[in-house]
């Protein structure tokens, strides 16, 4: 009916397949939030179409492609996208940012007494912090303030592990202890005199730490398995990163009610046996599937980060920028969340905020650029946050 109004007021309608040279805006209109699976034929061609020629896109309600899971093998790239009624999930990690654009949200005149359903998800940007992190009492002191221990840095992996310590210092923990490689020890000294470095001779005590940060530099040769083995047996606090997620997948070791786990696309796909692609695809239900297995805390790290755990709402992170993509910007990640457990945070609260408070720091550190960012120029930026 509204395709004959149109067409009886005047409008023009030329078939899927004639090229549309001369428009100045396109208004992406093919599907909506309804639209599940892959484009195909007419459909896939005029998406091809719009990609290539130039003009600005508009999106309405959804850039045609993108489903309620993600995006698949193709879909628009628009300039800028209105949501209809309602703020979608999809639209905030992934690909789906990229092919969103720029988003605004029409209520489209939603009476205010309309029930609106439970969210799928929650969004949180910088200024959500406070909430997690009031101020300190006068009268605190180190051991009050969380003891860390990080775990890794195998031969030839020194760095990953200090920047765990480093930034679990800078998010706040008292006391920080590294356990790493005897070889890793002067740089550790010379670096950050500040967290205490333990010899390789010496027996890690599991009971000094309020949190372990394991997994930075870690390896998967038994140095690292030796490590990772008795920490899941004793059933501490832990935090797991890198290596330590890869021997999770391979051994599929049980982990503690209070654990948390911040994988990256690969390894996610490793602890569920399935590709990255398929991760990608679905980073809201990967990240929910992951929390069920384990029973844990997942921080499913990516451009718009997922945190997810048994009965509780994902949360996803509006903070965060491509400059991020670099090595080491995870193990800095991992010193930030267990600094924050060690505080007393709660593990989905500590995920929640380490998350966010890292891609905020990030985007401070990003105000000369994005390309050449490193995990330390996040170190200044991480203290000022976490004192809001």
């Amino acid at each position: 009916a509204a395709r004959g109004r149109y067409a009886d007021s005047g409008g023009f309608i030329a078939p899927a397949g004639q090229a549309f040279a001369d428009a100045d805006l396109i208004v992406d209109a093919l599907f909506g939030i309804g639209f599940v699976g892959e484009p195909r034929d007419d459909a896939a061609c005029l998406i091809d179409a719009m990609n290539s020629h130039g003009a600005p896109v508009l999106s309405l309600d959804m850039p045609s492609g993108v489903d309620a899971r993600g995006v698949g093998d193709r879909a628009v790239q628009a300039d800028a996208t209105i949501e209809f009624l309602l703020p979608k999930a999809v639209l905030r990690t992934g690909a789906a940012l990229q092919c969103a654009g720029r988003i605004t949200c029409a209520a489209l005149g939603l009476p205010a007494l309309v029930e609106v359903p439970a969210p799928f998800a929650l969004l949180a940007d910088a200024g959500a912090i406070p909430r997690w992190l009031p101020r300190r009492a006068r009268n605190s002191h180190k051991g009050t303030n969380g003891r860390v221990a990080c775990i890794g840095g195998d031969h030839g992996s020194g760095g990953a592990v200090l920047l765990c310590a480093e930034a679990a210092l800078r998010a706040g923990a008292g006391l920080v202890r590294v356990h790493t490689r005897d070889a890793n020890l002067p740089a550790l000294l010379a670096r950050i005199p500040e967290a205490m470095p333990a010899p390789e001779a010496n027996e890690i005590d599991v009971d000094w730490p309020d949190v372990i940060a394991i997994g930075p530099g870690l390896g998967q040769g038994n140095w690292g398995f030796s490590h990772l083995h008795r920490l899941v047996e004793e059933r501490k606090p832990c935090v797991f990163d890198a290596d330590a997620l890869n021997l999770i997948a391979r051994h599929g070791f049980a982990l503690s009610p209070d654990a948390i786990l911040t994988p990256h696309p690969g390894e996610a796909a490793r602890l569920l046996g399935c590709s990255a692609a398929e991760v990608q695809r679905d980073r809201l239900g990967a990240a929910s599937r992951l929390a069920q297995h384990f029973g844990a805390v997942v921080v499913l790290k990516g451009a718009g980060t997922v945190v997810a755990a048994p009965a509780r709402t994902p949360l996803i992170v509006d903070a965060g920028n491509p400059g991020m993509a670099t090595g080491g910007m995870g193990d800095a990640l991992t010193g930030v969340i267990a600094a924050l457990k060690a505080q007393g945070l709660q593990s989905f609260d500590a995920a929640c905020c380490g998350a966010l408070l890292h891609s905020a720091a990030a985007d401070l550190a990003a105000a000369d650029g994005q390309r050449g960012l490193l995990p330390t120029d996040l170190m200044p930026h991480l203290r000022r946050l976490a004192n809001p």
